[in-house]
């Protein structure tokens, strides 16, 4: 299968550096990104907690439209219980006209329950929104009408951007393949096994080719097979010990803000922050020289079956130089390498 590079971004707290400071940091990091390498840049959306800066993604999509050219921007995810339908048909169109046809859709329920608290919602209440949203949303993006509502702006892609759903649940993987979604199955450090992950890769592709044949798959882009692979935090440097020290400090910050609504909330889920080099030697998180990564990312891409990788660079307290080095790194020594 061809494999393809994506970033994948928190937009999380940087210790001692300003919210301002850290958009300006994110968007130099993505239109570096843009100069190749890199297929789609995917953006998290998180509510009250120091894990995302970016409660709104279209927002810092629409800035990120501005400062690129040639990657593509996915929202993964726009959480969809928390808008209502027609609005968030609109700002889809909106992202798409205004980046040219640039925009991939990540659609989601909700990872945290305390986030979802925030807007008044249980799981149970937002799975029920988002199933009955999903289709709306898609059928006015598709129709340009939302029942009675014409939609002035309608989407640049026809019939509608591709498709993502991040999910860590296998039960939900042969649907996924049935519709065409593009997905991320597997997110660093909670990731399941390479082996588990090769499992549902198979599932996946096998429902997703019977689904091609009767015409029923229709989220992803037309005429390529969609995309399956998983997210990893990545640091590059020009030596493996560099690079571990880079990552070890940076990862403990990056962790306290991932756990950081769980332990507000009494909740030991995320307690214990996970060891570093345990989760090296995983395949959990990509850290050494253009060399050692290569080969890390070789192991999980081949064992795995992915022909996707979505590497998240910015984390925690690193630096903004030492990302871009990082990512130059990766682009011009580990994907070449690779593939």
């Amino acid at each position: 299968m061809d494999l393809e590079f994506g970033l994948f971004d928190w937009v999380d707290a940087v210790p001692g550096t300003s919210v301002a400071q850290v958009y300006d940091a994110r968007l130099r990091i993505l239109a570096e990104a843009d100069t190749g390498g890199f297929a789609t840049y995917h953006l998290a959306e998180h509510h009250g907690t120091p894990l995302g800066l970016a409660p709104s993604p279209a927002v810092f999509v629409a800035a990120a439209a501005r400062v690129t050219e040639r990657i593509r921007l996915a929202p993964t995810t726009f959480v969809v219980p928390l808008y209502e339908p027609l609005r968030l048909a609109e700002e889809i169109a909106m992202l798409d006209q205004l980046s040219h046809g640039r925009l991939d859709v990540g659609v989601g329920k909700g990872s945290s329950p305390y986030e979802l608290a925030m807007y008044g919602l249980d799981p149970a209440g937002a799975a029920g929104r988002f199933e009955s949203a999903v289709p709306a949303v898609l059928d006015a993006l598709e129709t340009g009408r939302f029942g009675d509502v014409e939609l002035s702006v309608p989407v640049y892609q026809r019939p509608h951007p591709p498709l993502w759903y991040p999910t860590s649940n296998p039960a939900s993987i042969p649907r996924l393949g049935d519709q065409g979604y593009n997905v991320l199955f597997g997110f660093g450090f909670v990731s399941p096994p390479l082996d588990v992950v090769r499992e549902q890769s198979r599932t996946f592709f096998a429902r997703f080719r019977a689904s091609e044949a009767r015409g029923a798959a229709r989220c992803s882009l037309p005429g390529r097979p969609p995309r399956f692979g998983v997210m990893r935090h990545v640091l590059v440097a020009p030596s493996d010990d560099e690079a571990r020290a880079l990552a070890k400090a940076a990862f403990a910050d990056h962790y306290a803000s991932f756990a950081h609504l769980w332990r507000a909330h009494g909740d030991d889920r995320f307690s214990t922050a996970p060891d570093l080099d345990e989760l090296v030697e995983d395949h959990k998180l990509f850290a050494g020289s253009p060399q050692t990564v290569a080969a890390q990312v070789a192991e999980a891409v081949t064992v795995g079956e992915l022909n996707y990788l979505a590497c998240a660079f910015a984390w925690g307290s690193l630096e903004v130089d030492a990302v871009l080095r990082s990512l130059r790194l990766f682009r011009d020594d580990v994907v070449p390498a690779v593939s």
